[in-house]
């Protein structure tokens, strides 16, 4: 006699048994896929990370090809000039973004809620202003700096660095206000609450994630700049960490092992700062894309 699972294998596939087996192959090419994805992204996270590792093994390693483990590059790096030149970049990027910030965040309220004649042809003047690059004014930026005396001031090099962002700074809060439904700030007007009031009480609370995104993405770029801080900031104990470290490669002997510590400590900073902030920026940057 056959048996029941030999007679289910001779009978007709019914709807049901269809369904199911449906069902099984979706779900098996579903893992698939994910199981590719997860490789090529894992993939993806080993070679971005190489490089990292490298860094971090070699400013361990002495250099004498013995590759045993020291400290000594570290303990060069922080009693040397670096921590001098990195105190010089952080108070130089926090002077950039809050004036950043200040003229961002006012011009972009004006652009996205306020109706005023031009403020169109204004706004696309700024985006216009993002296209080009700071090495093409920078020479004469150098002449007009020199006949002030202003070489070397480190809050007028912040405003060199500020006057670049100001315009994609613009760009972002514009987007972010808009976003912002009108009825918001006509029942704050309705209230009684004057436009500043309006934008000090309402509006920069709610722009908090758009206003981080623009300072974090300042703040990478002032620095890690290089040119600007070569030419305007030449005095020695006014250097940047860019410059420091870019004068320590260009000698005829350097240590290895030392230049990857260094590497490692002008890095840092701006991988905390992003992994700290990364939710905010995702939000700043994709505000007003669904108008």
């Amino acid at each position: 006699m056959m048996t029941e699972s030999q007679l289910d294998l001779m009978l007709p596939p019914t709807p049901a048994r269809k369904t199911a087996a449906k069902t099984v192959g979706d779900r098996l090419r579903a893992l698939l896929a994910t199981g590719v994805v997860r490789i090529v992204l894992v993939g993806i996270a080993a070679g971005t990370f190489a490089p990292v590792a490298f860094m971090v093994v070699k400013s361990f390693t002495v250099q004498d090809g013995s590759n045993a483990f020291t400290l000594r590059s570290w303990a060069a790096v922080l009693t040397g000039e670096l921590p001098q030149a990195a105190l010089v970049s952080l108070e130089l990027s926090a002077i950039a973004i809050a004036v950043i910030l200040a003229f961002g965040t006012l011009a972009a309220f004006a652009f996205a809620k306020l109706r005023f004649r031009g403020s169109q042809a204004i706004l696309a003047t700024i985006i216009v202003l993002m296209l080009v690059p700071g090495q093409t004014f920078i020479i004469t930026e150098y002449f007009n700096y020199s006949h002030l005396h202003l070489i070397g001031n480190l809050p007028a090099v912040a405003m060199i660095y500020a006057a670049t962002q100001i315009p994609f700074a613009s760009f972002i809060l514009t987007n972010f206000f808009r976003a912002i439904p009108e009825e918001l700030i006509e029942a704050a007007v309705i209230d009684g609450a004057s436009y500043p009031r309006a934008f000090w009480n309402i509006f920069l609370p709610l722009a908090r994630p758009a206003m981080v995104t623009v300072g974090v993405l300042a703040f990478i770029g002032v620095w890690n700049d290089l040119l600007t801080a070569l030419l305007f900031l030449p005095t020695p104990g006014a250097r940047t960490l860019s410059v420091v470290m870019a004068a320590s490669q260009n000698s005829r002997v350097f240590d290895v092992s030392q230049l990857m510590a260094g590497s490692l400590l002008s890095a840092i900073p701006c991988i905390i700062i992003y992994l700290i902030f990364q939710r905010q920026i995702a939000v700043g940057l994709t505000a007003g894309t669904g108008k």
